[in-house]
């Protein structure tokens, strides 16, 4: 098996990121740069800066819209000409982000839908249920692609999300905000192996069956 999916969620294993960054207001582009140079930061502290086409490629987004988050994020001082990150006015409260999201084949806007959902969770019980609309302004996104992020995450096993309903002053039933639970990252990482497993075996199949074609009856 793959070391990457033997890690455990651990403090080791994790990198931090400031509160205020939701005060920045960042695309999700913008968003998901900054944490992956901060990871590359915390765990590489004398790592090259990726090429725009690198950062492209990692969190699937176009050549021209990375380089364009790198200038506005330099811009604003968030990051230096070497691609460090810089929170001298981030404030004193972080939140924390498991490494491996940058290696479960993600994207930009989910790794962003998640990032917010832990930056709410609840540290004991690892609970939180903001509603789509508050994570839609929090994240710059429609609540449409929330929700599409939403499922994507819950079928990924990033997350577990649950209905839930709350009783109004006229005594009426209505539907409340999700329940999200944030998995322990291990099982996304598990849920990916599996797929990797499952895609290689139907390529051996398919290469087999190839080689080997089923003879036309005469």
């Amino acid at each position: 098996m793959n070391i990457l999916f033997r890690q455990r969620d651990s403090k080791q294993c994790r990198f931090q990121m400031p509160n205020d960054v939701w005060k920045w207001e960042l695309k999700p582009q913008g968003f998901a740069i900054l944490a992956y140079l901060c990871y590359l930061h915390t765990h590489h502290r004398n790592f090259a800066v990726p090429g725009a086409d690198q950062i492209a490629a990692q969190l699937h987004m176009s050549v021209d819209m990375a380089m364009e988050q790198l200038d506005q994020l330099n811009h604003r001082g968030l990051i230096n000409e070497n691609g460090v990150p810089m929170f001298e006015n981030a404030g004193k409260n972080f939140f924390s982000l498991p490494n491996e999201l940058f290696f479960l084949n993600t994207g930009h806007g989910a790794i962003t839908v998640y990032a917010y959902l832990l930056y709410c969770e609840d540290r004991r019980t690892h609970q939180c249920h903001p509603s789509y609309r508050t994570i839609s302004e929090a994240v710059h996104l429609t609540v449409a692609t929330v929700m599409k992020h939403i499922a994507r995450l819950a079928d990924r096993q990033f997350i577990t999300v649950e209905n839930t309903t709350y009783i109004d002053k006229q005594g009426m039933k209505r539907n409340g905000n999700n329940l999200y639970t944030i998995l322990p990252i291990q099982a996304a990482m598990d849920h990916c192996y599996q797929q990797q497993m499952l895609r290689l075996e139907e390529r051996t199949l398919m290469q087999q069956q190839s080689k080997n074609p089923l003879r036309s009856p005469l």
